[in-house]
């Protein structure tokens, strides 16, 4: 019965180990000392630079960066839009706090609401809009088809002829 017993004793022991503060400035964290985080953590001033390279390397051209020059951020329209919403949500903890989007608007998130509820009447099945960003996810039969397949189509062609005037002003113009 004895090596039974050795088992429970081990791990309190371990336990009581793992709880005890470290010695300072031994750099083993300890369950009262420090502190861990599993995001990664950006200053509050940001750093453009690093923006720009992550974009970079998530397949964006990206101008580089003059000394004292302010980053802006123009997104594409058309096809390279949705890439270039991906990287740019990708690399958003590099931006100053100042420059991160807290999502549309709520009267713009409303107007997108309103879009898809009218795009699904129409049969289309398209996803609310997402808080964060305002992207809408179009599923069902037109999920996986190019883009020019999906102007194509008589039904999508209905439905936002049907359903543009729920469009928010800046997406009607293509902006």
């Amino acid at each position: 019965m004895r090596p039974i017993l050795v088992i429970p004793v081990l791990l309190c022991g371990l336990a009581v180990a793992a709880c005890t503060k470290a010695p300072e400035g031994t750099g083993i964290a300890s369950a009262t000392s420090g502190t861990a985080s599993a995001r990664p953590s950006a200053s509050p001033a940001g750093d453009p630079a690093a923006y720009v390279k992550c974009m970079r390397e998530h397949g964006q051209t990206m101008p580089d960066l003059g000394p004292n020059e302010p980053l802006r951020l123009i997104p594409p329209s058309g096809e390279q839009a949705r890439a270039w919403r991906t990287a740019h949500q990708a690399c958003l903890r590099f931006l100053p706090e100042g420059m991160r989007e807290n999502g549309p608007p709520p009267e713009e998130l409303e107007q997108l609401r309103a879009f898809a509820v009218c795009m699904r009447a129409h049969d289309v099945e398209m996803s609310d809009p997402d808080p964060a960003d305002g992207n809408m996810v179009i599923k069902g039969r037109f999920a996986n088809v190019t883009r020019a397949q999906l102007d194509s189509d008589p039904v999508y062609k209905a439905a936002i002829e049907a359903c543009k005037d729920k469009l928010p002003q800046e997406q009607k113009e293509g902006k």
